[in-house]
């Protein structure tokens, strides 16, 4: 069977379903690919009478059933063919054709979504929209911040702020606003927290979308990815939160979107001093990861921030027990 046939015979709603994505009827799902919350994210589209697919929030990219295997299973064009039923035994120059095609389409838009990528960020710098959210943020958020341990001083220090009316498809909800900075401390987004989500697990949106799906929240930006200890924990708020229990200021923590952002975070902090703090149920990929950086694991009875809060830990005792963390 020629590759035309493989995606003519191909359903790529099923393949999408088989690799995680529960789809809506209208096409539409969390991305299976990059590990998405956002059920609007990636979408099944009919072009020129062939199923294609989009993913909106990640840096999945777009393509039909074997582009989809591809990224899905990390597999070169020819065993992505096999994969969907393909022969064995196939024509080499018009598999050739089509990866070299493939390819420059790739590169295509890739250089295309770089320059939209330039063009929103400065867009947002310019705007300085963080600073609007933090300078213009109700009592009610301020209080809401507190009660996640992040007290005024600490709401300044990281220019937290909030929205009063954030459009998430077709609901508002009030959100709590979170600028995450590039090592130059160039704003490079805005996450917003959802303060009445439709669905409670999830909870994020980005100010501008396509600008990157997996950038970490740096306490100290200046310090990017060194430190006399690096912290690594699961989301933006906890990073903050435990930044503000360690004793010393050469202390750098880092929040990841979730347990599967850990991974691309192993080359810049190999061997490094790394303590990695996981959710409850994140422990296997946690230690893969500290596994991966030659670092160390600390498991909370709960999730740190909760656990800091609840606890009233001292600083010293805090890091005292990073201290005894235990090698992975």
């Amino acid at each position: 069977m020629n590759i035309e046939g493989v995606l003519s015979k191909t359903d790529l709603f099923d393949l999408v379903q088989k690799a995680g994505g529960e789809i809506g009827n209208d096409g539409r799902c969390a991305c299976p690919l990059h590990g998405g919350k956002n059920a609007n994210a990636f979408h099944i589209y009919i072009d020129a009478g062939k199923q294609k697919w989009k993913c909106f929030s990640g840096d999945c990219g777009s393509g039909d059933a074997l582009d989809f295997v591809q990224k899905w299973r990390g597999w070169d064009l020819k065993q992505a063919y096999e994969f969907l039923g393909g022969e064995q035994q196939y024509d080499q120059q018009e598999m050739k054709r089509l990866a070299d095609e493939r390819h420059a389409r790739a590169q295509i838009e890739l250089e295309d979504k770089l320059r939209r990528m330039e063009a929103a960020r400065k867009e947002l710098q310019v705007a300085e929209k963080h600073l609007f959210y933090h300078n213009n943020m109700g009592v009610w958020a301020r209080d809401m911040w507190v009660e996640r341990g992040l007290d005024e001083g600490l709401q300044s220090f990281f220019a937290l702020g909030a929205c009063d009316d954030f459009l998430v498809g077709d609901y508002h909800t009030p959100t709590l606003t979170i600028p995450i900075f590039s090592e130059e401390s160039i704003l490079l987004n805005i996450k917003h927290r959802l303060v009445s989500p439709k669905n409670p697990k999830d909870k994020y949106r980005p100010e501008t979308y396509g600008l990157g799906a997996f950038l970490p929240l740096l306490a100290i930006p200046p310090m990017g990815y060194d430190g006399e200890l690096i912290v690594v924990v699961e989301g933006e708020i906890k990073a903050m939160v435990t930044w503000a229990h360690l004793p010393a200021f050469d202390f750098q923590v880092i929040g990841v979107a979730g347990r599967n952002s850990f991974k691309p975070l192993s080359e810049k902090l190999f061997g490094k001093k790394v303590v990695v703090i996981p959710d409850p149920g994140a422990e296997k990929e946690a230690t893969e990861f500290a596994r991966s950086v030659q670092g160390m694991v600390f498991f909370p009875p709960d999730k740190i921030d909760d656990y800091l809060i609840s606890t009233n830990v001292t600083s010293d005792k805090f890091y005292k027990a990073l201290r005894q963390a235990r090698k992975a």
